[in-house]
């Protein structure tokens, strides 16, 4: 699970802040501070179980990732098939003219978000065993 979710979390965050919070607050699109505050706390809890866990974090995982982002989105998709409600995301909305172009950018986006958190995570081994060469243990 801690895969899966890594990856969503840089993915989720990264699109949040470096496209929603600049541009869409420029229109008009309301911020409300849970939501602030919820994607502000996932990086910092993410980050925080990083750090206190001793998972191995390998490539082939991102398929969990990649299945992740698939069923959330198809649950979008029927959600809004059969009722009317705002989307979470507003460039995910199909009515959109360029929802197809954000859908194949946040699918690219996958492969940068997995990968900065496996540096993330190695960048984490390198440093305990710098930091405690004699007690730092790797699963590997």
């Amino acid at each position: 699970m801690f895969q899966m979710i890594a990856g969503a979390v840089m993915l989720t965050d990264s699109v949040y802040w470096i496209v929603m919070a600049p541009f869409l607050t420029v229109v008009g699109y309301e911020m409300g501070f849970l939501t602030v505050v919820a994607h502000s706390l996932n990086l910092v809890l993410l980050l925080g179980d990083t750090a206190l866990n001793s998972l191995d974090f390998p490539w082939f995982r991102i398929s969990y990732f990649l299945l992740l982002t698939s069923f959330y989105v198809l649950f979008e998709w029927i959600i809004h098939a059969f009722v009317v409600t705002w989307w979470s995301y507003p460039f995910l909305d199909l009515s959109v003219e360029y929802a197809p172009l954000w859908y194949l950018i946040v699918a690219l986006l996958h492969l940068p978000c997995y990968t900065i958190f496996l540096l993330v995570v190695k960048f984490k081994y390198h440093i305990l065993s710098r930091w405690f060469p004699d007690s730092f243990q790797s699963l590997r």
